[in-house]
């Protein structure tokens, strides 16, 4: 599997005060005219290696292009060692950390990264780092304290516009998260994420038109990232093309089966249709995230007393009318779910009933 575009801000790290051991000059690669064909590369780099086994900067650069192809255990090995062969020279420190970030770390990643700030290394690409780490911790502050830091170095670096949107959007701040997201791809048209970003931006604002190009060019980039295929259903669903939203919905639950939004359409839209097994499936996946939502449990109520589970209905109307007392149709179904649960039964449906209650 390859690394996204988006982990490839670690190519711009400086590796040059590395030191090479003496006496192996010759036998170094020309990394130069190799940089744009990374299987190339790593063939240059494993020849350079056995001939100089103890020059933590080629470990470092290997790792670099291992890191490029989404070959992450490798990298790290290759990290590592360079770590070790540099004595913790700050420049290695910091390629550890974007390898550790890449492998979902970011604990790991922080303090190698600050490690290698307080050894005196400057690098944009650096301060970008450390403010998507503490972007993802939500330490939004200490996140946009680093990005002006990395702009400052370099004042037309795209990631550092891309998070600095991230971090506005976070906060509340979409006018100015638009405007950095735009900014991004002023540096670099091709770059997904701003993309992804702005049309969830624009859907949620319901200017769905302003959004389809974005999601458009987005998708043919990243035609596997679940929010796409969600915001694209939002989008269908403006245009009252409920099919095709459905099918966007899908594709994003096949890819990301803990989306909760688009769970939640496809149960109402199953449920609409009579599809009330496969409405119900839907409906119980994102019962943490909406269970207090009124209008929710309504719907799962309904999809459970459609299907027969008459205990795991009332208990859903139970807990409506606990979050709002005033809903008075929620007591009338309670009263009439007590009765249907008290009441004899033929064998066939006490077993089924037997059955629900042991679930």
């Amino acid at each position: 599997m390859r690394i996204s575009s988006l982990m490839l801000l670690v190519l711009s790290v400086s590796l040059g005060s590395c030191t090479l051991e003496e006496g192996n000059h010759e036998q170094m690669v020309n990394l130069a005219e190799v940089k744009d064909d990374p299987a190339a590369q790593l063939q240059n780099l494993n020849i350079a290696l056995e001939n100089s086994r103890r020059d933590g900067s080629l470990y470092a650069r290997r790792a670099v292009v291992l890191l490029q192809n989404g070959e992450l255990e490798q990298a790290l090995q290759d990290a590592e060692e360079a770590v070790r062969l540099t004595r913790k020279e700050p420049s290695t420190l910091f390629v550890k950390a974007q390898v550790l970030r890449a492998m979902g770390k970011p604990e790991e990643a922080l303090p190698l990264a600050l490690a290698a700030e307080r050894n005196s290394y400057q690098s944009s690409s650096l301060y970008v780092l450390l403010g998507e780490l503490y972007l993802q911790r939500k330490e939004y502050k200490q996140a946009m304290e680093y990005i002006r830091k990395a702009q400052e170095l370099s004042p037309a670096d795209e990631y550092a516009f891309y998070y600095k949107g991230r971090v506005q959007e976070a906060t509340g701040d979409t006018t100015n998260a638009v405007r950095n997201f735009k900014l991004s791809l002023e540096q670099a048209p091709e770059f997904m994420q701003p993309q992804r970003e702005l049309a969830a931006i624009l859907v949620d604002k319901g200017e769905h038109e302003a959004a389809k190009p974005y999601l458009l060019k987005a998708l043919r980039k990243a035609p596997e990232d679940a929010k796409l295929w969600y915001n694209r259903g939002l989008a269908y669903q403006a245009e009252q093309k409920q099919d095709s939203a459905m099918r966007a919905f899908g594709k994003a639950v096949s890819i990301n089966d803990t989306l909760s939004g688009a769970h939640y359409r496809l149960g109402l839209h199953r449920l609409a249709q009579g599809n009330n097994d496969e409405a119900l499936e839907h409906l119980e996946k994102v019962y943490g995230v909406y269970k207090s939502d009124t209008d929710y449990l309504v719907k799962l109520a309904t999809a459970y007393e459609r299907v027969g589970f008459f205990t795991k209905a009332l208990a859903t109307y139970q807990r409506l009318v606990q979050l709002d007392p005033k809903a008075t149709y929620a007591y009338r179904s309670i009263s009439r779910l007590k009765y249907k649960i008290a009441r004899p039964i033929p064998d066939s449906a006490a077993v089924r009933l037997q059955e629900q209650i042991e679930r």
